[in-house]
């Protein structure tokens, strides 16, 4: 079996997940312990189409392992059999519907499942020195213990039975580069272990899997001291919210602006709230600033392929959120309109065949005929693109940055003050090609690794990170 880490920060993906809704009040911070401390990590299996059929595993530590069952507690319970305790590896397959164990020099069946047990545990056994770490043939290693099951398939699904901390140790490198400040991998270690902490069970035979997904989770294989350091620094702490543990999520970078829990998927948080984030402004995220131009074909291509009836479209209308998210995108041919919203509107327009990619929710779209805004200064012939870099003269002659308070800007006009979205919410865009502009990678709710980055090096801590990204948290 083939893993591939994919080593870039989290992409654009849009989880979904069961969220309950909280009632704000003053959070309090008294202390919580979580009552499942070992968890099980699926790494292959036939949901993905990683289930094995043969597994190789390797004490890399220790020497020789046992065999048994985890009893309802998670708990390792060792059997009789102990003709594995003094070898360094051992093969698994499955024959005839049961699990057998040989010995790779020689093949000899070391020990063979009754044939009504799907399930077989294995432990390896520590040095008495060091924490025991296996090797498996797809070359990662991993702390704890495994649980295989034969499938009907004649295949293997190998679950990886480990303490939270170890497997936190394990989400960190993968989902952050371990090369970063230490504050920014330790609220990655938060958000990692609250998240796990809240998907207990999320896959029926194990708690979560071990792709994006849930989380990436890579065992020992890519820890550093420094990203242990992390974990070890913020061991058994969670965040939360009136003293439950939070759905802490996170995502590459926001371009700008965070985005409340409504308005990309369905339930209102009230920790995770939109926000002006100005902290990437000060690293390079590799996705600041992307732009791909659409023709009215393309477009009307994409609809009809995400399953919409529609002609050749003539008009896009937008709808962008308080702090300039798109919340939604009507298309129409004149007669005909489909209208995507939230996450779906985030997702629209991204083609691996055009190789054009709305990579968050935070962009804009203007049609060859169209201005975004609609917004002009003196005359017709001066469009107004960007509210945010714009300067006024005051009435006392002073000069200063307009300011721009939910998207809203008010402006005298003939008839009198008027209040105008600055984003050009709602304004339909029209002509034969459309502009996407749009800066971030991730769906923006939660944490922004590379914010938490900005911050950590501008001296911010991992809890002064926690607190920026989740409105009214505690940690404890």
């Amino acid at each position: 079996m083939s893993k591939i880490i994919n080593r870039i920060l989290r992409p654009a993906i849009f989880i979904s997940a069961a969220l309950s809704i909280l009632f704000s009040g003053a959070p309090a911070a008294r202390a919580y312990t979580n009552p499942v401390t070992t968890l099980r990590i699926g790494l292959c299996y036939e949901g993905n189409g990683t289930a094995m059929s043969t597994l190789r595993l390797s004490n890399v530590v220790g020497k020789g392992f046992s065999f048994g069952s985890f009893d309802a507690s998670r708990k390792f319970v060792k059997g009789t059999v102990t003709t594995a305790a003094g070898l360094s590896s051992i093969d698994v397959n499955v024959k005839n519907g049961v699990l057998v164990v040989t010995n790779p020099s020689d093949n000899t069946v070391l020990y063979q499942a009754a044939a009504a047990t799907a399930a077989l545990a294995i432990m390896p056994v520590d040095s008495g020195t060091a924490k025991s770490i296996t090797g498996t043939n797809w070359n990662y290693k991993y702390y704890g213990g495994f649980e295989v099951t034969a499938l009907k398939s004649g295949k293997m699904q190998v679950i990886n039975v480990v303490n939270i901390e170890d497997y936190v140790k394990g989400v960190v490198p993968v989902e952050m580069s371990a090369s970063w400040p230490l504050e920014a991998l330790k609220a990655q270690a938060m958000c990692a272990r609250n998240f796990v902490a809240n998907h207990l069970n999320a896959h029926g035979d194990f708690d979560v899997c071990d792709t994006d997904h849930c989380q990436v989770y890579a065992g020992t294989s890519f820890a550093t001291a420094n990203s242990d350091a992390a974990v070890d620094g913020t061991a058994g702490k969670y965040v939360l919210y009136n003293d439950k543990p939070c759905t802490t999520f996170f995502y590459s970078s926001n371009g700008g602006a965070t985005e409340s829990s409504e308005n990309v998927w369905v339930t209102a948080l009230p920790y995770l709230v939109a926000k002006f984030d100005d902290y990437e402004q000060s690293v390079d995220t590799g996705k600041s600033n992307w732009t791909f131009t659409y023709t009215a074909a393309e477009i009307t291509e994409l609809l009809k392929k995400n399953g919409y009836e529609i002609g050749t479209v003539t008009s896009v209308t937008p709808t962008y959120t308080s702090v300039g998210n798109i919340l939604s995108l009507t298309f129409s041919d004149g007669k005909t309109s489909v209208t995507v919203k939230k996450q779906e509107a985030g997702n629209i327009l991204c083609s691996s065949a055009l190789g054009k990619y709305t990579y968050s929710q935070r962009f804009t779209i203007t049609g060859s005929s169209s201005t975004k805004t609609g917004l002009f200064i003196n005359s017709g012939d001066n469009p107004l693109e960007s509210i945010f870099s714009t300067f006024a003269t005051g009435g006392d002659g002073g000069v200063s940055k307009v300011a721009v308070e939910s998207g809203k800007i008010s402006v005298m006009t003939g008839s009198g003050l008027q209040t105008i979205d600055s984003y050009g919410s709602g304004r339909p865009q029209t002509g034969a090609t459309y502009v996407v502009n749009g800066s971030g990678w991730g769906h923006n709710v939660g944490m922004s690794q590379y914010g938490a980055k900005a911050m950590a090096q501008l001296g911010k801590t991992y809890d002064e990170i926690i607190k920026y990204y989740f409105n009214g948290v505690t940690i404890a």
